[in-house]
């Protein structure tokens, strides 16, 4: 037994704000003002860098439609679908259940702990799995062979949140930047962490982050 999207389906697409990664707002925000779709994105978890005076954006939110839907959904129809579709809905359902940020001030290391689920929102997954199925796709192991295509997906956005992380990282330990819990410090403007990153990296591209 194989996942498979049902079609004309569209739950996902309406079902809440999708997380997307600081690179994909800018390429959402460029199909956004091609296609006249109000995309709207919110940052999410940040991080201060007291050297600079930001804090920095490492995820954000793409907030539903006043119709409740997704910005890019047209009926039952992605209209990114082919151009660039988030990667969060490319590996639905296999989703974080669990996303947990460590700031580490003595190794001066940001450090991810994510844990997943095969998300029961999805109709196809409440039909397919039982809900002992359920509870060991936490497991990408076992997640894989039942969703391999999204669950590929997933592993690669892990691997894209890893680079942020490892990137922010290196930074902090050559004294470029220094790192802090975000809440301590309300009055810092928030900057983009894909902008942020290219200030000291101005070679990264999008085109190298896909």
């Amino acid at each position: 037994m194989v996942f498979r999207c049902e079609p004309g389906c569209a739950l996902c697409c309406k079902a809440s704000p999708v997380t997307v990664l600081p690179h994909e707002v800018y390429i959402l925000q460029r199909l956004a003002a091609e296609l006249g779709a109000a995309a709207v994105f919110t940052p999410a978890y940040k991080v201060a860098d007291v050297k600079s005076g930001l804090r920095v954006a490492l995820s954000y939110l793409m907030h539903l439609d006043e119709e409740g839907k997704c910005p890019f959904l047209e009926g039952t129809r992605c209209l990114v679908h082919d151009r660039y579709k988030p990667l969060t809905c490319r590996s639905f359902p296999y989703l974080p259940k669990v996303i947990k940020y460590d700031i580490d001030p003595a190794a001066r290391e940001v450090r991810i702990d994510v844990r997943f689920v095969m998300s029961t929102l999805c109709p196809v997954v409440r039909r397919d799995l039982s809900p002992a199925d359920v509870a060991k796709m936490s497991s990408i192991g076992l997640a894989v062979k039942y969703a391999p295509k999204e669950t590929e997906v997933a592993v690669k956005t892990l691997e894209k949140r890893y680079f942020y992380a490892r990137v922010l990282s290196e930074l902090w330990k050559r004294g470029l930047v220094e790192l802090d819990e975000e809440g301590k410090y309300p009055f810092f403007p928030v900057v983009n962490g894909f902008a942020f990153i290219r200030r000291f990296y101005p070679e990264l591209t999008l085109e190298k982050l896909l």
